[in-house]
């Protein structure tokens, strides 16, 4: 019983020692997120540039071949007014011919690839922004930035897919803030010498590229 007693005095003791090292307060915590207005992307025809039947008695030995330019117009519609860059990146980077898009744009950062067939490479093209690109309806021109977005530049229209960040303004240098942007992309493909091509058999153009909003 004297045994029992001291086994309970010593099981207070320590309850009440641990009630006094107790801490003296408590924390209150205030958590959320603060998110950019949401932009989204819009091509129209659903992002398709269908160039359709291409003869192949069109294509030539030792040269390439341009096809003609065509227009998609690009919409990023935000659900408040921000400040946006878009990004494009090169899906098919590994089909690239070197040197096919210089005629147009010298610069392997601007030569897009068109897929390949049978292990044979089809060809590049070449994106640009065109002029009369606007922004909640006012007038902008396009300009680019080389560091994500710290400085800009000038824009000559032309897309590169190294990471360049591409914007409008309307004062000639800093990005606008706008609800609808609104641009044409022009879109110019050049196809591979016809005996690099395996001409005996369909030889689909299969470009692709993601535009991607980012937010400044």
């Amino acid at each position: 019983m004297k045994r029992l007693l001291n086994m309970l005095i010593l099981v207070t003791a320590a309850s009440a020692a641990s009630l006094s090292h107790a801490a003296p307060s408590v924390e209150l915590k205030v958590t959320g997120v603060i998110r950019p207005a949401a932009c989204t992307p819009t091509l129209a025809a659903d992002g398709v540039v269908d160039y359709g039947n291409i003869s192949a008695g069109a294509l030539r030995n030792g040269q390439t071949t341009a096809l003609p330019a065509r227009q998609i117009a690009l919409t990023v519609s935000c659900n408040a007014a921000a400040k946006i860059a878009l990004t494009v990146v090169d899906n098919r980077a590994s089909s690239r011919v070197a040197g096919v898009t210089d005629s147009i744009q010298a610069g392997s950062e601007y030569n897009f690839g068109l897929g390949t067939v049978a292990g044979k490479k089809v060809g590049g093209y070449v994106l640009s922004f065109e002029q009369g690109a606007t922004a909640d309806g006012r007038s902008v021109t396009s300009i680019v930035s080389t560091d994500k977005g710290n400085s800009w530049n000038t824009g000559t229209g032309y897309i590169q897919h190294g990471g360049h960040y591409f914007s409008f303004t309307d004062n000639g240098a800093q990005p606008a803030a706008q609800k609808v942007l609104s641009t044409q992309i022009k879109v110019r493909p050049v196809l591979n010498k016809a005996e690099e091509l395996p001409l005996n058999q369909d030889v689909p153009l299969d470009g692709s590229a993601t535009i991607e909003v980012k937010y400044l």
